[in-house]
């Protein structure tokens, strides 16, 4: 399956809202638990249930939800 990198931006960019220390986009792929995401600054770990609700419902992702990424 390949990996939507808009909703790879999309998290990001609202990442960034809440830590603009986290880095631009550089790689990323899928691993066992969702889609590793390289940045500038730090690999982050996004679980593919988050990975799905950005892609169909951007709004069910919580603020705790997206701080728990960072």
């Amino acid at each position: 399956m390949q990996i939507a990198t808009y909703v790879i931006y999309e998290l990001l960019i609202r990442m960034k809202e809440l830590n603009p220390d986290i880095g631009d986009f550089v790689s990323c792929k899928r691993i066992e638990k969702g889609i590793l995401v390289r940045t500038t600054s730090a690999p982050i770990e996004i679980p593919e249930n988050i990975y799905q609700q950005q892609f169909e419902d951007p709004s069910a992702i919580s603020t705790i939800e997206l701080l728990s990424l960072l």
